[in-house]
């Protein structure tokens, strides 16, 4: 038997007969946590890692949406009730620390393996922190992974944080993450989505207090059968608060995409301003790409933009590069390439961001 979970839903509903207001994926039943850890690099002053920890006490007091939903939660808080080793983790930032370097929480998985795990980051007031997530596994493995992430920035906190998937060709991959920002808090999230078969991704920001900043930026590869579903939502309460959500992705073969990103004027947030872009290469004639850009407002001084950019390679542009001995593989893998160095630059880790530009190199060939 297995279990059919509905997630990254839409905050304003279209219509159904689109199929885009939110996405599924089912689970077997028999499926059993591994309760795989994170390597963890070295931590600078300042910094805490606690593999095992009560999440009830980090979850008290306040709900932080997620982008993927109330289903996917429930998902997780049951299995992280059944499973013997405690898969939530919490990575904690002092007031006013500050590092140079990456914290890298890097999960290896293998073959069958299902690992489903919730991990908290709490940056403190006036702190400064650069985060890599990174899964990896062998080349031909399947399996099921599933994070949760919540990130707590205080005020005038700063954190970057880069999600770098890397898994097997049979591989159901959701990342799922929440943030709740203080007044001043910048949040920074980079992702690479390249490997896997079923991806699905999503992403809440609540900016409650004023002159909060949240920046996204994405960059995905798919070709084969392979699927994406991504869910971005930007809640602007606070007066003068920022979001900028940009993704990058190239589809080719038989893949499949939907995007939906929206983002929410809420009553108050005055001065706020909010952007949001995709930019979509089509590489084969059938691929199945959807796309649902929003702006829901309810205050009236605010500014707001959204679109969708979708083309093919440029036929002038590729009998150029023929007449320069570029063929048109070589041609499409340039193309591809360059939108995922361009976020794999924004990695604060070189060594990560070179393992993924390796990986999408060794995957398009």
């Amino acid at each position: 038997m297995t279990q059919t979970v509905k997630v990254n839903p839409l905050p304003a509903l279209t219509w159904n007969w689109l199929r885009m207001n939110k996405g599924e994926f089912s689970l077997g039943q028999e499926t059993k946590n591994s309760g795989a850890a994170f390597e963890v690099s070295e931590l600078s002053q300042g910094f805490s890692f606690f593999s095992e920890f009560n999440q009830d006490e980090k979850k008290a007091g306040q709900e932080i949406k997620t982008g993927m939903g109330k289903e996917f939660t429930s998902l997780l808080d049951g299995e992280l009730e059944k499973s013997p080793k405690t898969p939530a983790a919490l990575l904690e930032i002092a007031d006013g620390a500050k590092s140079d370097k990456s914290v890298i929480l890097r999960l290896n998985l293998s073959h069958g393996e299902n690992s489903l795990k919730r991990l908290f980051i709490k940056a403190g007031k006036n702190s400064q922190a650069s985060i890599v997530l990174l899964w990896s596994s062998p080349k031909k493995a399947a399996g099921f992974n599933a994070l949760q992430t919540i990130v707590d920035a205080e005020k005038n906190s700063k954190v970057r944080l880069a999600t770098i998937q890397l898994l097997g060709d049979g591989f159901i991959h959701a990342n799922d993450i929440g943030t709740i920002q203080g007044e001043g808090s910048e949040v920074e999230i980079s992702q690479l989505e390249l490997g896997g078969k079923k991806l699905f991704q999503g992403i809440h920001s609540t900016q409650k207090e004023r002159g909060s900043t949240f920046r996204h930026r994405e960059a995905y590869f798919l070709d084969k059968d392979r699927e994406l579903d991504m869910n971005f939502v930007a809640d602007q309460f606070g007066q003068k608060t920022e979001s900028d959500m940009k993704v990058y992705g190239s589809l080719k073969d038989f893949a499949k995409k939907t995007y939906r990103g929206t983002i929410d004027f809420k009553k108050g947030c005055q001065g706020a301003v909010g952007n949001e872009q995709e930019e979509i290469l089509l590489l084969s004639p059938d691929i199945a790409n959807k796309s649902i850009p929003l702006i829901l407002c309810d205050e009236e001084d605010v500014q707001g933009e959204h679109g969708a950019s979708v083309g093919r390679l440029d036929e002038s542009l590729l009998f150029y590069m023929n007449s320069r001995g570029v063929d048109e593989k070589q041609a499409q893998k340039m193309m591809a390439r360059g939108k995922v160095a361009r976020v794999a630059a924004l990695i604060d880790s070189q060594e990560a961001a070179k393992e993924a530009l390796d990986f999408f190199d060794g995957a398009f060939d």
